[in-house]
């Protein structure tokens, strides 16, 4: 198993120092790599004043040439706001840039009002989804293309990449099941709690037998967490940011909650209450008893975990977590 680290390319509330954010996410993914990282990813969204990265093939460019071994890698980029011929070849040039370590995770997106940014709207988003992502596949091997679909493309791009990789995410049953028809490696979102990841992770290993590509599925599984020296540590530190964040999420959506679990009150969404099987977060300890339980009930491929949230902690926290991180649970999970 792999171990990637997310990055949250956001300077709330209003983005004013957003260079200084971008400074300090290059200097970590320098630290992620030093301390045993095998992956820097960052996510997409458009028009949020707050700075959120709506151009991650830019950003994956540039931390392509601050590292040397990681994978660069976006979880996810919407692919139907987009010509496909125009990601084969933003893609190809930064895996040329990254010398074959890109990883690039790519969705669909639901937001109406960010499609609305681009004058689009989300009819016939499955069906342009799947047919970019064969389009790009086809581009990446260098295919002479003469396509009339949704989009219409004709010849063949240059350079190519790599040895660039494409993987699907999916929230919902329907989704889970086609990244697995499709063939490609399925990328689970951080919120629902780690029962209902691994029913999901069921509806997408019994695809297996209708796969184009079996060899080539696998689990990319996303957390949220922090370490500290202490589970107090964390709970003081990093929690206030993730309560007040998560809190928006499972308020707003109720199906990422378990039944029986209630989101009426922001006090009663606690540390103690939330940190068992949603996150990787407290003590050292805490933190290798939290990967043990997503490989014995995942068995993920890569496990991406998202660490510091638009809101905080500062960076020279974030520094320190991610060396504590490095020595502590993955060299030691290397080892064993």
């Amino acid at each position: 198993m792999k171990f990637g680290l997310l990055f949250r390319p956001q300077d709330p509330p209003a983005g004013e120092n957003i260079v200084q954010r971008w400074e300090e996410i290059l200097a970590a993914a320098e630290i992620a790599e030093e301390v045993g990282f095998d992956g820097v990813f960052v996510p997409e969204h458009h028009g949020w004043v707050d700075g959120y990265l709506p151009q991650p093939l830019v950003a994956l460019a540039a931390l392509a040439a601050r590292t040397r071994r990681v994978h660069v890698g976006a979880t996810v980029m919407w692919l139907p706001i987009r010509h496909p011929m125009h990601v084969a070849e933003e893609a190809a040039v930064v895996d040329v840039i990254a010398n074959g370590r890109l990883r690039l995770g790519v969705g669909m997106g639901s937001i109406a009002d960010e499609y609305g940014l681009f004058g689009l709207d989300a009819q016939h988003r499955v069906s342009k989804f799947v047919e970019a992502v064969d389009l790009i596949e086809r581009a990446w091997r260098g295919e002479e293309l003469d396509h009339h679909g949704h989009y219409r493309a004709s010849g063949r791009i240059s350079p190519l990449p790599v040895d660039a990789k494409m993987w699907l995410g999916a929230m919902f049953e329907p989704g889970i099941r086609r990244a697995a028809r499709l063939g490609y490696p399925w990328m689970t979102e951080p919120l629902r709690d780690i029962g209902m990841v691994a029913e999901m992770v069921e509806w997408y290993r019994s695809e297996r037998h209708n796969s184009a590509n079996p060899d080539n599925m696998g689990i990319v599984l996303l957390r949220d967490g922090w370490i500290g020296e202490t589970r107090a540590d964390v709970e003081r530190v990093w929690w206030p940011h993730a309560q007040a964040e998560r809190w928006a999420y499972f308020s707003a959506v109720p199906s990422l909650s378990r039944m029986g679990e209630s989101f009426d009150d922001p006090s009663t969404f606690t540390f103690d209450s939330h940190r068992p099987n949603r996150l990787i977060a407290g003590s050292p300890e805490d933190c290798r008893e939290a990967v043990e339980q997503c490989v014995a009930e995942i068995a993920p491929d890569y496990l991406i975990i998202s660490m510091r949230l638009a809101a905080g902690p500062t960076f020279d926290r974030e520094a320190e977590a991610l060396k504590l991180f490095g020595a502590e649970v993955i060299a030691p999970f290397r080892e064993r």
